[in-house]
């Protein structure tokens, strides 16, 4: 069974100082090259879909896989599609949908749904607490029938295919760090830009007192939508 991952990294990042995709994550990694890491440990290709900034992001990421979605602007189920399509033309037979902004996920958390989707062509969705998280887990049909969905938001097309949802012990999937609020809360610090490639390893967060549980309680609802 071929996993591939999708990291959704197209959009404004309108609150946040920086894009999401070039943020300073743990031990120098940015968003996006953590969520690569993590994915990758799962078993999954990983392919990123960028539009604003697309530029930059590429520089910061020259080992990974991306693709541009040239009608990001028209909202998420847009850069969606042009992830599945680059999915499913490289062989997937299971897609993992996950926005860059949540990179707190665990591998074990990925692997466990990845092993219920090898049993199963059934969509999955993990929570935490009740409440609805990432990643989205498709498989190739399921994958097939959002490229042929209407519209340009996803939530009407969940409604659809009515994801199963999986209780898991991973806070890391319903926490967006989409906010320099919920930055500064998780890591002491405002919003930064990760160090040069070449750099990573060398740098470490600072301090903190507060964890991902802790954001994960007081705000599990953040789960429910992401810019990207």
């Amino acid at each position: 069974m071929k996993a591939v991952a999708i990291i959704l990294a197209a959009g404004e990042a309108r609150r946040m100082s920086y894009p999401k995709a070039l943020i300073e994550h743990e031990g120098g990694k940015s968003f996006l090259q953590s969520l690569a890491s993590t994915f990758g440990k799962a078993g999954c290709m990983v392919m990123a879909v960028l539009g604003k900034d697309a530029e930059a992001v590429r520089e910061q990421h020259p080992g990974l896989e991306l693709v541009d979605s040239e009608r990001w602007q028209e909202g998420p189920l847009a850069s969606i599609r042009t992830g599945l399509d680059a999915a499913l033309e490289a062989g997937a037979d299971v897609v993992m949908l996950h926005p860059v902004d949540m990179p707190a996920v665990r591998a074990s958390t990925l692997k466990s749904l990845l092993k219920m989707m090898a049993e199963s062509e059934e969509p999955l969705r993990p929570e935490f607490e009740g409440a609805p998280g990432w990643p989205l887990v498709l498989s190739r049909s399921a994958a097939q029938r959002v490229l042929a969905a209407e519209g340009s938001q996803l939530e009407p097309v969940l409604a659809t295919l009515k994801p199963r949802r999986v209780a898991v012990k991973d806070p890391g999937v319903v926490v967006n760090i989409n906010t320099p609020e919920t930055y500064e809360r998780l890591f002491g610090g405002p919003p930064r830009l990760a160090p040069p490639p070449k750099r990573r390893g060398t740098k470490r967060m600072g301090p903190t007192t507060t964890t991902v549980a802790d954001i994960a309680s007081a705000s599990a609802p953040l789960a429910a939508a992401s810019d990207e």
